[in-house]
């Protein structure tokens, strides 16, 4: 099982009726009563202040982990405890007894809040503090883009048995087709590369919406038209390096940290939760789609949803879905370690990253990109440019 992190925690601050804060969520710890008010001649509350080590830089921003320290001071009774408490990107909370505290390490990409507050020894909270962390990948690292926006299909073998793909196709094997469309949802004068073989093009009865290529050699007659574009021997593509592309974006995207909830419905529903302004990460089981009902993503609007789906062998079939803050253009399906993917009845919504899967996929659709091994069937691919992704050494991505 993957390592997790970013996993969401609610955090809520309560005012007792001697102003005492409760911190309630999870890694937080327990509140503090009314009971525990004030004593003595001490009537004032401590003052804290926290600072991170490096600090950060003229955008306000880290690049690496970063440590908070929290000093407070209470010049009668003294402090008793610090209190600490992280959300968004990391979770946690703590109590530490002294004046100063050295907090865990920061080292997730994103946002954290740290929610400080002391305790005096007369029994006076102070009011909650924050402190916002925000790390970022090192702009002057090696970073690079994850391309999964420029083909409507692209399988690194062969493409079979399709008839309507409004997008770009490309295949490093052959591509066999017959009453078929390819790229009639183009728009603009891109026309290059709509029908891309890296091995034989065997196409009769259709329509070609740009140029169309083929490394090896064709079937196309007078029944094939190319609109806009012309057929001719050439291999544009080169399938070994963006298959290499393609597997190492699949496993960087996978050990990107979980940051939202899924919950499997005893009646069949697979329900994912997210809270993150721009990244939300799910990882959910293969087997959990087999016997789904219905398949829904929640999360802010703007915002964007990787489905990281775990398991050799994945079926989707007969169950509708539902998706609230994000489009097809916002979600991408990874597939890390599968070598089978089955689908029937059933429509995609987002993008499908799978490079080691066979795909087999009839009577349905994708709405994005479907990037795989190879894939048969006569499923209807629909135009929705996944946004774009930035990946970048020492993990963590930009969306």
């Amino acid at each position: 099982m993957r390592k997790s992190f970013y996993r969401w925690a609610v955090l809520a601050f309560a005012v007792t009726a001697c102003g005492a804060p409760e911190l309630s969520g999870e890694g937080g710890e327990g509140g503090v009563s009314a009971a525990q008010g004030l004593s003595g001649s001490d009537a004032t509350a401590p003052l804290s202040i926290a600072a991170t080590i490096p600090e950060p830089d003229a955008n306000g921003e880290h690049h690496g982990d970063v440590t908070v320290w929290v000093w407070s001071t209470d010049a009668e009774s003294g402090v008793e405890a610090i209190f600490y408490a992280f959300s968004g990107a990391m979770t946690g909370g703590g109590v530490v007894e002294g004046s100063q505290a050295w907090l865990p390490v920061i080292n997730q990409l994103g946002t954290t809040t740290v929610t400080y507050y002391a305790k005096d020894v007369a029994g006076n909270y102070e009011e909650p503090r924050t402190l916002t962390v925000h790390i970022t990948p090192d702009a002057t690292g090696d970073c690079s883009p994850i391309i999964l926006n420029d083909f409507n299909l692209f399988v690194l073998g062969d493409y079979s048995g399709g008839h309507d793909v409004l997008g770009k196709v490309a295949a490093g094997g052959n591509v066999s087709l017959q009453y078929f469309a390819v790229g009639a949802g183009l728009t603009g004068e891109d026309r290059e590369n709509v029908l891309v073989a890296g091995g034989d093009l065997n196409i009769t009865y259709g329509s070609v919406y740009g140029d169309g290529h083929y490394a090896g050699s064709t079937t196309a007659d007078e029944t094939v038209s190319f609109l806009g574009g012309a057929l001719a021997q050439a291999q544009p593509l080169d399938f070994s390096i963006r298959a290499q592309e393609l597997m190492a974006a699949s496993e960087s995207l996978s050990y990107q940290a979980v940051t939202g909830t899924t919950t499997i419905e005893p009646w069949g529903g697979v329900m994912l939760q997210g809270s993150e302004a721009e990244l939300n990460v799910f990882e959910v089981e293969a087997s959990a789609f087999a016997s789904a009902v219905y398949f829904s993503i929640s999360v802010p609007e703007g915002s964007m949803a990787l489905v990281n789906v775990l398991g050799e062998a994945a079926s989707f079939s007969n169950f509708g879905h539902g998706y609230s803050g994000v489009d097809a253009t916002g979600v991408l399906f990874n597939f890390p370690s599968a070598t089978s993917i089955t689908a029937s009845s059933f429509g995609f919504f987002g993008t499908v990253l799978a490079p080691y899967a066979h795909v087999t996929f009839d009577n349905g659709s994708w709405d994005g990109g479907l990037y795989a091994a190879s894939f048969s069937g006569n499923a209807e691919g629909h135009i929705a440019p996944l946004r774009d992704i930035m990946t970048c050494d020492g993990g963590g991505n930009r969306w």
